[in-house]
């Protein structure tokens, strides 16, 4: 397929885009204004409608761009659906549409099954206006470059600083050239031992008296008004007689994750801040949702809500951290970057740290918008824990989830709708969280 578009006739291409984000979503729609006539879905179901509607109009798409990882309707499953489609109504391998699918790290074999099923090329995000028409033209279509690579310099250093640096962290992680920080060893190491019917405060005062520091910090916390009791907490083994094993466990999840926190990057500290009290928050709300609707430990989902975003976090602490004094981090940017890659970067993390497989899932689904019949409980309290997080304050990525005034639309959330919670329910959640957060903060400030 060939075609040479210039200014007047380059609006006639048109192009298909399948994505759930809404903020990656957005953002392919914004690079590609000024190239054709898009149409944005998302869910594969509804782009695979409107792949075969246009079709029966004769009006087909000449592109489609998708996202490899979606609910119910996966991109493989779209690519696949599409290929079918114009087999059964013969369309010439010429003439067929022309895919490319984006993933969020080069998986192998990920990107093997896609060409098997018939995709013509694929990127790697986070998303490069320039990758994604140097692809386009790849496919035999001659865009407008005077207007096209004009508007692409004005951004290209942007784009690719934050994008680059992103992909960067990534390699520099999946190769092992910076070090994994200390979390997730005492966190696997208390879940591990909680899991155990013969779980004791002996144990789990030689887990934790193995790190001076959070051994310290631990009694602090305990001795806060949040956590304190009538008699002051002097050592490890009196703080877990006092507090229980599990709300231990949770407050050293907690200390533990914080460390990821600080950093000496005055380029990012503020952005590291937020991030941390949206997971605390997090954590707080996932532990109120689980006390409602679920028999998994409520401890355990605090925990999970604790490190949902633990990609985002280690991604900005290290390109924070490692960026030259000539270096400009655009923080919009920034986030925006991270954002394509934060949820299968933080399971991939997960994956590497030996974390369950239900931590995994949790890490690398919590972003949805839908979910599909079978999905575990606790992917849904975590998508709905870090969506009220937003509700009482404490957002980071920002999410389209109705107006956070009127609690009707509480219940409207898909994960909310399949946890069965009511309106009054998600109320009584979200204060407690909110007055839980507020009082506990104080605690965590001083460790």
């Amino acid at each position: 397929m060939s075609s040479s578009l210039n200014r007047e006739e380059r609006l006639t291409l048109k192009i298909l885009i399948a994505e759930d984000q809404n903020i990656s979503r957005e953002m392919l729609v914004k690079m590609l204004a000024n190239i054709g006539q898009i149409e944005a879905f998302a869910t594969g179901l509804d782009a695979l409608k409107a792949f075969e509607d246009a079709l029966d109009k004769s009006a087909p798409f000449q592109i489609m761009i998708s996202d490899i990882s979606m609910p119910v309707m996966s991109g493989l499953e779209l690519l696949k659906a599409v290929r079918a489609s114009e087999n059964k109504k013969k369309i010439d391998k010429q003439n067929r549409i022309r895919v490319l699918m984006f993933t969020s790290y080069a998986d192998k074999d990920t990107i093997v099954s896609c060409y098997r099923a018939g995709c013509d090329d694929y990127a790697v995000k986070p998303f490069n206006k320039k990758v994604v028409i140097d692809k386009i033209k790849k496919f035999g279509f001659t865009i407008d470059e005077t207007a096209e690579l004009n508007q692409i310099d004005e951004t290209k250093q942007k784009e690719k600083t934050m994008g680059q640096m992103v992909a960067d962290a990534i390699e520099g992680f999946k190769k092992g050239k910076v070090d994994l920080p200390a979390l997730p060893h005492i966190v696997q190491e208390l879940q591990d031992l909680i899991s155990s019917p013969n779980a004791s405060v002996t144990d789990m005062a030689k887990i934790i008296e193995n790190d001076t520091a959070i051994s310290i910090k631990l009694i602090i916390a305990a001795n806060s008004p949040f956590y304190g009791g009538v008699e002051k907490t002097k050592d490890v083994k009196m703080a877990i007689n006092r507090l229980g094993l599990d709300v231990t466990q949770s407050i050293v999840s907690a200390i533990a994750n914080k460390g990821l926190y600080e950093t000496k990057s005055v380029s990012v500290k503020q952005l590291m801040e937020k991030i941390w009290m949206h997971s605390f928050a997090t954590a707080h709300c996932a532990r109120e949702i689980a006390k409602k609707v679920s028999s998994m430990g409520y401890e355990k989902a605090y925990v999970k809500g604790l490190i949902h975003d633990v990609g985002a976090t280690l991604l900005i602490k290290n390109i924070g951290e490692n960026a030259t004094e000539n270096t400009a981090i655009d923080i919009n940017g920034l986030i925006e970057a991270v954002f394509e890659v934060h949820a299968s970067f933080g399971a991939l993390l997960l994956s590497k740290w030996n974390f369950s497989k239900d931590f995994v899932a949790v890490a690398s689904l919590h972003e949805w918008n839908k979910y599909g019949d079978k999905t575990e409980r606790e992917v849904l309290i975590v998508n709905l824990a870090d969506i009220l997080s937003c509700k009482i304050g404490y957002g980071f990525f920002s999410r389209d989830v109705g107006d956070f005034e009127d609690n009707r639309e509480l219940s409207n959330i898909q994960s909310a709708a399949m946890l069965g919670l009511t309106n009054s329910d998600l109320k009584v959640i979200y204060e407690k969280a909110e007055k839980d957060v507020a009082e506990s903060a104080s605690a965590f400030a001083k460790v």
